[in-house]
C-alpha cells in the first residue's frame, strides 16, 4: 500500500485545505467549494468524534475482539444517527470494504480513485474533494488512514490475534479491509449535501 508524508489518521481527523476537482467532474464554483467544505467539514468530524469515542471505549472493555463487534453491530446505525443530526446523507466507503454495505457506488468510485491516483503521483493526501454528483446534490469526501489502534483489525492478514480473525471470518467472510499499514489511505466519509443548501449561501 503507498504511505505518503502528510498524513491525516483517521483518529485525527481535520477536515481542512481547498477542494479538488478530477478529470471528467462537473465544475464546483469556489463559492460552492467553501460552503461544501464548512458543512461537510462539519459533518465527518462530528461522525469521527462519535465513532472514535465508541470504538476507544469498546476497545478498553474488550480488546480488539469487543471493537469488532463493535463495528459489525453498531457502526451503520451510529452513522446513520449522526446524518440525522446534521439533516444529511453520510457514509464510509472504501476499495476494499469489509462490510458489503459500505461498498462503493459510481460517484464514490470516482473519488476514491481520485484519492489514490493523486497519491501515487505525488506522495500525498490531497485536501478533502468536492463532487457534483448529478443536478440537486453535492458530495463531499474527508480521506481517512490507518492509525496504530487500527491494524489490530485491519493490520497483515497473517499477524493479526487468532481471536480477532476467527470473528472477522465469522462477521465478514468476503473481507477485504486487511493488509493495511499505519499511513495507508483507507478510504473516505461521504458526506451528501443537497445542492440548495449550499447555493443559497
Amino acid at each position: 500500500m503507498n504511505r505518503f508524508v502528510k498524513r491525516v489518521p483517521a483518529f485525527l481527523l481535520v477536515a481542512t485545505g481547498v477542494a479538488c476537482e478530477a478529470g471528467g467532474q462537473k465544475e464546483v464554483s469556489p463559492d460552492v467549494q467553501a460552503a461544501a467544505l464548512e458543512v461537510g467539514g462539519s459533518a465527518s468530524r462530528a461522525l469521527m468524534g462519535t465513532l472514535v469515542a465508541q470504538l476507544t471505549g469498546a476497545m478498553q472493555h474488550g480488546g480488539p475482539v469487543n471493537a469488532v463487534d463493535f463495528c459489525s453491530t453498531s457502526a451503520i446505525g451510529l452513522t446513520s444517527g449522526v446524518a440525522r443530526q446534521q439533516g444529511l446523507d453520510l457514509k464510509r466507503t472504501s476499495m476494499k470494504v469489509r462490510n458489503p454495505a459500505n461498498a462503493p457506488d459510481e460517484d464514490e468510485t470516482a473519488a476514491l480513485r481520485y484519492f489514490e491516483s493523486a497519491i501515487a503521483e505525488t506522495g500525498e493526501l490531497p485536501s478533502p474533494w468536492v463532487q457534483r454528483a448529478g443536478r440537486d446534490e453535492y458530495r463531499y469526501y474527508q480521506p481517512l488512514t490507518i492509525a496504530p489502534p487500527c491494524l489490530s483489525c485491519h493490520g497483515a492478514s497473517g499477524e493479526i490475534d487468532p481471536a480477532v480473525q476467527a470473528i472477522l471470518d465469522e462477521r465478514y467472510p468476503g473481507d477485504l479491509a486487511t493488509d493495511y499499514a499505519v499511513g495507508d489511505f483507507r478510504g473516505v466519509i461521504r458526506v451528501s449535501i443537497p445542492a440548495e443548501r449550499l447555493e443559497e449561501r
